[in-house]
């Protein structure tokens, strides 16, 4: 993989080139990615933790967080996703000062002025438990403890916030797609051209394939974003009975080749009382294979959110629908996308 980095761009096909095109071995890793709260803020979210207690989390609205250490950090917060990196993670907050159930609320109250949350399973969960479960029927990843390789999900803003960790793994990791884009641009444009036309694609229910093919890289108005979820491919091309086109296939394999390389990926383990909160168009997530115990289960809480009218990015219909299509499914009870354990669909 070395070698692939150290080759010569080629003007063929324009990089993006711009601060959410981070890599971990120019901005130092996971630390690049880092803010650390000040004291009056870690007090201030403390003493919210404390006030939102055991309320319905849906009760909960932008109007419930107005303390100026708070509004603050969230206006820094929101233009390092939308601006900046695309990715931050807070690191400050004191889990042992802080009850389960007032964490996961603190968790909700600063997603609220990030955007909107919705549902993320037929269960109705504006919140989701990420954990080991042993009644998994659909075989959702953020309840197993496979490690996940590094993908999209559907929503333009996700956050993960960690209340225990686990014994052993659970490192979680972060890549910036468009990093992964002007490495693609530079070494392969060839391999790029196959990403921007993609491919059809498992839709976001659970029997349904896209009409048209899905890219991976799209760029509407001068602006790059990534949707990537090298499954949903493999599972249409099976479905329809036919290859992956293998200039597809090849360029496929370079990204996930670059995912993991460690001059790209910064790869952190998230200690109790973290959050990360990263634009889902612009960086791609994953997680490492844990272990833990009955008596002691590794426990994170997530969000997914749309971005508030007028802040959104402007991205191929498709990436957009497939959320909306989601959520759709989930308010209906009904599940979305179902996978057996070996990464196709059942």
């Amino acid at each position: 993989m070395s070698s692939v980095l150290s080759l010569r761009p080629s003007p063929q096909m324009r990089t993006v080139a711009q601060a959410a095109a981070w890599r971990s071995d120019q901005i130092g890793g996971a630390e690049g990615l880092i803010h650390r709260l000040a004291p009056a803020q870690a007090t201030a979210l403390h003493r919210l933790a404390d006030k939102l207690g055991d309320r319905p989390v849906a009760s909960i609205t932008r109007e419930d967080v107005s303390h100026p250490e708070i509004l603050t950090l969230i206006a820094a917060m929101r233009f390092e996703i939308m601006r900046g990196k695309g990715a931050i993670v807070l690191s400050g907050v004191d889990a042992s000062k802080v009850s389960e159930a007032g964490f996961e609320r603190l968790f909700w109250a600063l997603g609220t002025h990030l955007g909107t949350g919705v549902v993320q399973s037929s269960k109705r969960d504006l919140v989701g438990r990420v954990e080991k479960r042993e009644d998994n029927p659909e075989q959702r990843g953020y309840q197993l403890d496979i490690e996940l390789g590094s993908h999209c999900d559907f929503h333009e803003i996700l956050a993960l916030g960690c209340y225990r960790k686990a014994d052993e793994g659970g490192e979680s990791g972060l890549v910036s797609s468009l990093a992964v884009h002007d490495e693609i641009a530079a070494t392969r444009p060839d391999l790029l051209a196959a990403l921007y036309e993609g491919f059809r694609h498992q839709s976001a229910t659970v029997d349904d394939l896209s009409t048209e093919n899905i890219p991976v890289f799209c760029d509407v108005d001068g602006v790059v974003s990534c949707y990537y979820h090298r499954l949903f491919y493999i599972n249409a091309a099976r479905e329809l009975g036919v290859e992956i086109p293998p200039l597809l296939r090849e360029a496929l394999q370079l990204f996930e080749d670059l995912t993991r390389h460690p001059g790209i990926r910064a790869t952190f383990l998230l200690e109790p009382g973290e959050m990360v909160f990263w634009h889902n168009f612009q960086n791609l997530h994953s997680r490492n294979s844990f272990t833990d115990r009955p008596e002691h289960r590794r426990l994170l809480f997530r969000l997914w959110l749309h971005a508030y009218p007028g802040e959104g990015r402007p991205m191929h219909p498709a990436f957009v629908e497939r959320a909306r299509t989601m959520d759709r499914a989930h308010e209906q009870g009904r599940p979305g996308i179902i996978y057996r354990l070996d990464g196709l669909k059942r």
